[in-house]
């Protein structure tokens, strides 16, 4: 039987554990020490995410007028503050491979919860929040307790959707203001 060799070329030292690792794997055919696979794979996520948000901010800062640039910005709030700026993970579907594969290595490694954002940003908080407000990305919308408690009083009063109640109460404002401003029109010599 004649020996085959195979190269594999990898990017950081944590790449190259972690395939080490893999191969002990395939050889011994038995499962490696959890503890040490969890840190070497610890490692490789810490170092995906360091090149990953690298990526982004190149994007960003090199094409900002393009639709992508606004996504990864979106992308980057969401993570910095989800509560406020949602982010719908669909929109990773516009992005460029390279691009899209950036952000999910990043939030792969935001599920671990060892350091903001804002803080792995060459331009840091300052330029996240420059980001944010010249890309216009507006925090959602959100109602204090006494709104939440009185709207769902109203569905389980009416039996109704969430849904349909707000769409039906936006409809009522917006006819509101329509009706104002024809009014404040017929008004204006």
């Amino acid at each position: 039987m004649q020996k085959k060799s195979l190269t594999l070329q990898v990017r950081s030292e944590a790449e190259a554990r972690e395939l080490q690792d893999a191969w002990q794997e395939i050889v011994s055919g038995k499962k490696l020490v959890r503890a040490a696979a969890l840190e070497h794979g610890t490692e490789a996520i810490m170092e995906r995410a360091r090149v990953a948000i690298g990526v982004i901010e190149r994007a960003i800062r090199e094409h900002p007028t393009t639709s992508q640039a606004g996504r990864l910005v979106r992308f980057l709030a969401a993570i910095y503050n989800g509560y406020d700026f949602s982010f719908d993970l669909t929109e990773l579907r516009a992005l460029d491979t390279e691009l899209a594969n950036a952000c999910l290595d990043y939030l792969n490694y935001d599920r671990l919860a060892k350091r903001e954002v804002h803080h792995h940003l060459a331009g840091g908080d300052r330029e996240l929040q420059e980001w944010i407000r010249d890309y216009q990305v507006e925090p959602r919308l959100t109602l204090g307790e006494q709104h939440l408690e009185a709207f769902a009083r109203l569905i389980e009063d009416t039996g109704r959707s969430p849904n349909d109640l707000l769409r039906e109460a936006v409809d009522q404002l917006l006819n509101q203001y329509r009706v104002r401003a024809t009014d404040r029109h017929k008004d204006d010599p």
